[in-house]
C-alpha cells in the first residue's frame, strides 16, 4: 500500500497539535456547489508526527513506519505499524490523506473539484458541525491571522473607471525578496491563505516564482487579476496546484461597455478568453461584477454566462472610493433610483431574497457588538511592504514590514488593537439606525470619502443602501 498527503490538504503544526483543512473557506466553488467539503481536523501530537512523515509523492506505508520506528525506538515495531495503519486508515475514510494502492492523481482531484459535477455536494449534519466549531473551539476567541491579502503589483494595463488605486500610485512591483519576507513570517504565524492580487498580478515577472513557493509552503492561494495576460506557463502552474483559486471582473457580455468600463480595447475578449480556459482545466473560478452606472442593466448577463458554465458569480453595487480621499472615481456610482431596480431586481430573485433575509436575521447589531470583522484575522500588505488593514484602506499603514514583523504589528499595534475594539456603540448614528440590520457598514466606504481618512464618519452612501434595501425587503413581505 501506499500512502501520500492530499494537494488539496493543508496542514498547520502548532506546539501541542496539529491542524488539517480543506480550502473551503478560503477558494471558490462551482455555481452548483459541487466541490468536496472534506473539513478539517484536529491532530494529537503524536498523530502530527505521523502525519508530518508524508510528503506529496507516494510512500510505501512500510517504508513511513520504518520512519516511526526511529522516532519512537522504545515502542515495538508490531505496535507501530497497528497504530499507524489505523491512523491512516482513520485519515483517509475522512478524506485528508489517501491510502491504498497506486492511482492516478488527477482522478483524485478531479473528484474534488470538476465543473462537470452539477450536484450540490453537502457534508453531513454531524460532520458540518464538527468542521465548523474545530478552529473556534481550539482557538476560542484569539485573534489568528489566517489570510493575507498581497497586492504584488501597483500596476495595472486596464484603466477601470471604478479603481479605488489612483493613477499616480500605479507605478512599481514588489520584489522577491518582499515576497520571501512574507511566507517566511506568514509560516511561522501559521497563516492559511494569501490572496495575491495588484493593480494586476500577472505584470510582476515573478508571479510564477510567487505561485510555486506557495506551493512549496502549502498556502491556498486566491488569485485576482483581469487575465488579459494569462500565459500558457501561469495557466499550467494555477492548473497544476488545486489550492489556487481564480477571481476576476466581467463587467457586461457586451464588449463595447466592458471595455469602456476598463479603458482596454479587446479587453473582454481576453479576459472571456480566458475564462474558458481556465474553465477547461478545472480551476476553480470566480466572476465578479461591480455595478456602475454603465453596466447596471447588464449585470444580469454576465451572472448568467457563468452558470451556464457552472462558474461561481457574484455582484455589488457598493464602490470604495480612491484612498487618496479625492473621490475622483465615484462619478460611476449608482445613484438612488438606480440602487432601488437592482435591489428590486435581486429580491426577485428567490436565492438573493434568501441570502439577504437570512444574513438580516444572523447579523449581530447590538450596541457591545463589533462594528466589522477588520483586523480580526486578515491584514493586507502592499508590493512595498507597507500593512494596511484593509483591501482599498492604503491610506491607514500600519506598518512595513522592512522595519516590523507582522507577528510585532499583528499583536500589539495600536492601530489594529483600535480597530478590533469597534462597536456599534461607537458610531451613535449607527447604534440607532432603524436599518442598521440592511447596512454593510464599512470603514474603509467611511475613510476614503472622507476628506481626512476618518473612519469614524459615517458614509452617507452607505446609509441610503441600507435605507433603500429594508425598504424593499419590508415591501416584498419581510
Amino acid at each position: 500500500m501506499i500512502v501520500f498527503k492530499l494537494p488539496y490538504i493543508m496542514y498547520r503544526a502548532y506546539p501541542n497539535f496539529g491542524y488539517l483543512t480543506d480550502n473551503r473557506n478560503f477558494g471558490y466553488d462551482t455555481a452548483s456547489m459541487s466541490r468536496l467539503k472534506v473539513g478539517d481536523l484536529l491532530l494529537s501530537k503524536t498523530g502530527s508526527m505521523f502525519y508530518s512523515q508524508l510528503s506529496d509523492s507516494p510512500k510505501k506505508i512500510e517504508d513511513i513506519i520504518g520512519s516511526l520506528c526511529e522516532l519512537f525506538t522504545d515502542i515495538p515495531y508490531a505496535t507501530i505499524e497497528a497504530d499507524a495503519v489505523k491512523f491512516f486508515t482513520l485519515l483517509h475514510s475522512k478524506g485528508f490523506v489517501y491510502l491504498g494502492e497506486e492511482v492516478d492523481l488527477a482522478k483524485i482531484r478531479n473528484q474534488y473539484f470538476s465543473y462537470g459535477k452539477l450536484q450540490p455536494y453537502e457534508l453531513q449534519a454531524s460532520d458540518k458541525l464538527e468542521t465548523q466549531k474545530t478552529y473556534e473551539s481550539t482557538f476560542g476567541m484569539d485573534y489568528r491571522l489566517t489570510r493575507l491579502h498581497v497586492d504584488i503589483s501597483s500596476r495595472c494595463n486596464e484603466n477601470c473607471v471604478h479603481c479605488y488605486i489612483p493613477t499616480y500610485k500605479k507605478r512599481s512591483l514588489m520584489t522577491e525578496d518582499m515576497f520571501d519576507v512574507i511566507i517566511r513570517q506568514s509560516k511561522v504565524m501559521n497563516v492559511l491563505n494569501l490572496t495575491i492580487s495588484g493593480g494586476e498580478p500577472m505584470l510582476n515577472p515573478s508571479l510564477d516564482k510567487f505561485l510555486q513557493k506557495c506551493r512549496v509552503n502549502n498556502f491556498s492561494v486566491n488569485l485576482l487579476s483581469n487575465l488579459t495576460l494569462l500565459t500558457e506557463n501561469l495557466l499550467d502552474i494555477i492548473s497544476d496546484n488545486p489550492l489556487i483559486s481564480v477571481q476576476t471582473s466581467l463587467y457586461a457580455m457586451d464588449e463595447k461597455i466592458h471595455d469602456a468600463i476598463t479603458q482596454q480595447r479587446g479587453s473582454f475578449k481576453k479576459t472571456t478568453s480566458a475564462i474558458k480556459r481556465l474553465r477547461e482545466r478545472d480551476v476553480p473560478l470566480q466572476i465578479n461584477c461591480p455595478i456602475m452606472k454603465s453596466n447596471f442593466k447588464h449585470y444580469i448577463d454576465v451572472l448568467n454566462f457563468a452558470k451556464s458554465l457552472n462558474i461561481e458569480a457574484d455582484s455589488d453595487y457598493l464602490l470604495y472610493g480612491c484612498y487618496d480621499f479625492s473621490k475622483s472615481n465615484l462619478s460611476c456610482r449608482l445613484d438612488n433610483d438606480e440602487i432601488e431596480h437592482i435591489v428590486h431586481e435581486k429580491i426577485s430573485m428567490p436565492i438573493d431574497y434568501d441570502k439577504i433575509k437570512e444574513n438580516v436575521e444572523t447579523k449581530k447589531v447590538e450596541a457591545e457588538d463589533p462594528i466589522c470583522p477588520v483586523c480580526k484575522n486578515s491584514l493586507c500588505i502592499s508590493n512595498t511592504g507597507d500593512v494596511y488593514p484593509c483591501e482599498g484602506w492604503q491610506s491607514l499603514i500600519i506598518g512595513n514590514l522592512k522595519e516590523q514583523s507582522l507577528s510585532e504589528l499583528w499583536e500589539n499595534s495600536v492601530i489594529v488593537n483600535r480597530l478590533r475594539s469597534l462597536e456599534f456603540k461607537d458610531f451613535t448614528k449607527c447604534n440607532s439606525c432603524p436599518d442598521k440590520k440592511y447596512c454593510n457598514t464599512c470603514l474603509i466606504m467611511n475613510a476614503n470619502e472622507d476628506v481626512n481618512g476618518n473612519y469614524m464618519h459615517v458614509n452617507t452612501f452607505q446609509c441610503e443602501a441600507a435605507r433603500i434595501k429594508h425598504h424593499q425587503m419590508k415591501g416584498h413581505g419581510n
